[in-house]
């Protein structure tokens, strides 16, 4: 038994001893799946790639951290007329939630979140922590709802943070929401988070998420997203010299006409890794997908991106994309992209497409040519390339919010 798995069952047993704790048989059963695949290794096609499995296998002393530490929330909060939810360290802290029709609650018993997954067995076994968020039948939320999710000090090194979170659009409602995720602490922690979507009928979701200046700690992020007929999910994920990180969504569009767009933009340097596993699932006909992924990388770090459009042999008339370009800026960065189509219908529209490549020479030289030094020139570029994932994004705000971000994102 590696040092890891051992670590993982002593915190299951403090758990299960925990007399307040519901829900136990149903967690252990949860575990025995867990621990029946294992952690996750290179042995393995889907972890291949991924240099999480590394970060996670170096934590020899795990801890689970119950305390919560006091928040100066005004600092973080954005100039933006929005509803704001309060996360601190997993758990659900505070919430300023002014509009009729949404419902906010946290996620204390047992949910299970079906998949395959040793990491959403473990999370099914070990989570106490999250929330969630309901919209009720034909609401149009009109203020943005944040997020402010803050890892604080109060994390102690080696922290084992397990967080499960549920949104539920129903018919004909529409919700934009960001997820500001905000490190304040340096330490070493492994959080392991799982979230449940489900858009209803003629609901439209806009999730959009932000990762940056995470400088130690390792996450990992699965999504389990449901889409009904003639529904909408947009997603967007500004990543910006982040750690160690993997995030894996599976999108089921389950109506016809639906649609879902997946977005992620990655600035990266040092030796930091993002990894993305994106599965669209085409499970009735007349249904639209999206992905796309850009990445600029410096110094030593990577990208991982696995992309699959799966087609049912029902859903005739799909239409799937999927782009990923990453440009390498240093000769010790590294792109990975496995592109995948499983397709069993014969009327349908899909493609795919994949490339990497360093600065372009003559964009370089004729913008030096106009006077602009090698270094703000390289800049330039880098940005321009980055703003295309941006532009993708529909709502207008944010897309202003992340153009400002990028812009004055570190010196290149």
């Amino acid at each position: 038994m590696s040092q890891i798995t051992s670590e993982i069952e002593k915190c299951f047993a403090n758990l299960v001893n925990n007399n307040e704790l519901k829900d136990v048989n149903e967690r252990k059963e949860e575990f025995k799946k867990f621990k029946n695949i294992g952690i996750p290794n290179n042995k393995s096609e889907n972890w291949k790639y991924s240099s999480l499995v590394n970060d996670i296998n170096e934590f020899s002393d795990l801890k689970i951290t119950n305390k919560r530490q006091k928040i100066n929330f005004k600092k973080s909060l954005l100039d933006l007329n929005h509803d704001k939810i309060f996360l601190v360290d997993g758990a659900l802290y505070d919430a300023e939630l002014n509009q009729e029709g949404i419902k906010l609650s946290e996620l204390k018993n047992f949910k299970k979140i079906e998949n395959n997954n040793s990491l959403t067995y473990l999370n099914n076994a070990f989570a106490r922590d999250g929330f969630q968020l309901e919209v009720s039948e034909n609401l149009k939320v009109k203020k943005p709802i944040i997020i402010y999710n803050y890892f604080t000090e109060n994390l102690s090194p080696f922290s084992f943070i397990n967080i499960k979170n549920s949104f539920i659009l129903n018919e004909n409602s529409e919700l934009v929401i960001y997820f500001n995720n905000i490190f304040l602490s340096d330490k070493k922690y492994f959080c392991n988070n799982v979230t449940n979507i489900d858009v209803k009928n003629k609901a439209v979701l806009k999730k959009y998420l932000s990762h940056e200046h995470n400088k130690n700690s390792s996450l990992y992020n699965f999504y389990n997203i449901n889409i009904s007929e003639h529904a909408k999910f947009e997603y967007f994920n500004y990543i910006q010299d982040t750690f160690s990180c993997r995030d894996e969504i599976y999108a089921n569009l389950n109506g016809s006409n639906s649609f879902v767009s997946l977005i992620n933009l990655e600035n990266l340097n040092q030796n930091y890794n993002h990894e993305s596993k994106w599965i669209i699932n085409h499970n009735k006909p007349n249904t639209k997908s999206s992905q796309f992924l850009k990445s600029a990388l410096h110094d030593k770090s990577s990208c991982v991106f696995q992309g699959k459009i799966f087609v049912d042999s029902v859903a005739q008339k799909t239409d799937g994309y999927q782009l990923s370009r990453a440009l390498l800026l240093s000769d010790l960065s590294k792109f990975t992209a496995k592109p995948e189509l499983e397709i069993y219908a014969d009327d349908v529209k899909c493609s795919h497409g994949s490339s990497s490549g360093s600065v372009d020479e003559e964009s370089l030289f004729y913008l030096r040519s106009r006077g602009i030094n090698e270094k703000d020139a390289k800049k330039m570029m880098i940005e321009g390339f980055l703003a295309e994932s941006i532009s993708k994004i529909t709502d207008k705000t944010f897309q202003e919010i992340f153009l400002n971000k990028l812009a004055l994102s570190n010196e290149y």
